[in-house]
């Protein structure tokens, strides 16, 4: 049964890689219906579906061998099985991943116009490649026809824009969007929040960066120590002592040790205070922990 087949090559794959379960499959239905070479009479031979070609493709797509990926693609159109959204999008993904946004876009004007519908994961997919390229505004595009077509955005489709903006250094919008999101009642995951918290600091908007942390601790998100360690940073440079030694107790809380760049920022803080003996305990404890 072709339903065997398929869970065999998915188990190899799992267990023993994209290229192992590759040669499975090539034996698999290079062989059904025969035994020790021959031709069995009675016994029908096994052809692969569009399930077959997805496992194999997603194998491929994992393992970043997108050259066999596309062989596979190529196997499932010589053998007029027709692809899936499924089989679209993990297509797509692969190109996206690889920065070939062309290609990615013949992907998706193919799937349309093969009657396929683009869904949620597809226009996630493209929105995602075309920030990681730099192009957000093509992203934008994207997700504008996402709502046109009344499919609902998700908290991925928040983060692939946040972190494009973020990436070409338009922290206003990012934070837009980071506040669209949370409306929406989505929780974002802790590499946006370290990456916002981080260009909002960066831009001197440490009020703001110290609100998407406290909206991110009470979400239950979980942010690095660098986000600790800029917006400490921030706050020593605007003077908000008291507030950056609550932070560093809440950052010790959290595991993270303070380095050599909070005692630095702390130093500095105070000295542009005027506090010169706080300063001068706090470098000499520095100089001790080196």
């Amino acid at each position: 049964m072709i339903s065997t087949c398929n869970s065999l090559i998915l188990s190899v794959c799992k267990h023993h890689g994209s290229v192992a379960g590759y040669e499975s499959y090539h034996e698999l239905f290079k062989s059904s219906g025969e035994i020790g070479g021959e031709k069995v009479a009675g016994v029908k031979k096994v052809v692969p579906n569009v399930h077959t070609y997805n496992i194999m493709m997603h194998a491929f797509y994992k393992d970043g061998l997108i050259e066999r990926l596309e062989r596979v693609w190529s196997d499932t159109i010589v053998n007029k099985c027709v692809p899936n959204e499924y089989s679209y999008s993990v297509l797509m993904a692969a190109y996206c991943d690889d920065g070939r946004m062309k290609d990615a876009m013949r992907v998706w004007e193919e799937m349309g116009n093969g009657g396929l519908e683009h869904d949620v994961v597809a226009y996630n997919t493209m929105i995602g490649g075309f920030c990681e390229a730099g192009n957000v505004r093509k992203a934008e595009e994207f997700f504008k026809e996402m709502g046109l077509s009344e499919k609902k955005s998700s908290s991925v489709t928040y983060e692939h824009l946040i972190n494009g903006y973020c990436k070409i250094g338009d922290v206003d919008s990012a934070m837009m969007l980071y506040k669209d999101m949370c409306s929406k009642g989505f929780t974002p995951i802790g590499f946006t929040v370290d990456l916002l918290i981080k260009e909002l600091c960066t831009n001197n908007k440490v009020s703001e960066a110290l609100m998407v942390l406290r909206f991110a601790s009470k979400s239950n998100v979980v942010v690095n120590g660098g986000s600790y360690e800029f917006l400490i940073k921030g706050l020593c440079n605007e003077g908000r002592m008291e507030e950056s030694m609550k932070l560093q107790a809440e950052m010790v809380g959290k595991g993270y040790e303070p380095n050599s760049k909070i005692y630095s920022a702390f130093i500095h803080g105070y000295e542009k205070e005027g506090n010169i003996e706080l300063a001068g305990k706090l470098r000499t404890e520095l100089l001790g922990m080196q």
